[in-house]
């Protein structure tokens, strides 16, 4: 079976490519082993837990952990990219003294070591 990166620098504002990226990842995992999504760049914001999207939109950083969780793969979130952009852990917020963590449940803070470490260990790599 193949595995496939995915990485995502989409931004959740570029909607109509952030749900083609959900639906190729919801199919691909059907189909073969997504070895890891990684969110870089503006994709970063797809994991922000402080999304409050109006009444009938898609709350995308649920819909992509309840996709993780049902198929099994990691949402890797670059870290520095993420700081930058006021996404932080629950350890980060702690060190920089702010009132609580920003990332959504499901995702996971991590450098871009852990991107290339899990990209060699892929067949393939798509992004969105």
């Amino acid at each position: 079976m193949t595995s496939t990166s995915v990485l995502i620098t989409c931004s959740p504002e570029a909607l109509n490519t952030s749900l083609n990226a959900l639906a190729f990842c919801e199919e691909l995992a059907k189909q073969s082993a997504i070895n890891h999504v990684f969110f870089y760049q503006q994709g970063v914001l797809q994991a922000n837990g402080m999304i409050a999207p109006g009444t009938g939109d898609i709350h995308l950083p649920s819909r992509w952990a309840a996709l993780a969780k049902q198929y099994g793969f990691p949402l890797h979130v670059c870290v520095g990219a993420a700081t930058k952009r006021g996404i932080v852990d629950e350890t980060q917020a702690e060190e920089l003294g702010l009132a609580q963590s920003t990332l959504h449940a499901g995702f996971e803070q991590v450098g871009l070591g852990e991107f290339f470490t899990a990209l060699h260990q892929s067949d393939k790599m798509v992004q969105f």
